[in-house]
């Protein structure tokens, strides 16, 4: 223990790079636990899909949503979200929420759950994701 406060004063940097490392790390991943957005990567996403029926909805706006998106997937903006939610009848399929870069769907996913939605998932990274691995887009 003598050796441990004794490191602790002489690498005092070192230290308090470790502790906010940590935190950082291990916050995110609580954060996660609590607010129950599941981030996924294009493989988990496509066999949502594929295998458990599941649905992409883009809450990217209209005009971004025509220029590029992933095949059969839905449309509703993050602004109009609220009220559009009725369109997605079931609250047990698969959602997989895609935005620009998996910012904005994490607050869309928050909004699901609070409505009843049990599998929302977020695309992690969004369409950037999606064009980085080359998988295809409509428009």
């Amino acid at each position: 223990m003598e050796n441990l406060s004794e490191f602790i004063v002489n690498h005092w940097i070192l230290v308090t790079l470790f502790v906010v490392l940590s935190w950082l790390v291990f916050s995110d991943a609580v954060h996660q636990k609590i607010s129950g957005v599941m981030p996924v990567g294009t493989a988990q996403a496509i066999q949502l899909v594929n295998q458990q029926k599941g649905l992409f909805v883009d809450i990217r706006e209209a005009e971004a949503f025509d220029k590029e998106h992933i095949a059969d997937s839905s449309n509703i903006p993050l602004a109009k979200l609220d009220e559009d939610i009725s369109k997605l009848k079931d609250t047990a399929q698969p959602i997989i929420l895609v935005c620009a870069s998996g910012q904005r769907a994490r607050t869309a996913a928050k909004q699901m759950r609070n409505k009843g939605f049990t599998q929302v998932y977020v695309l992690n990274g969004g369409l950037n994701t999606w064009k980085d691995a080359k998988l295809p887009l409509f428009s």
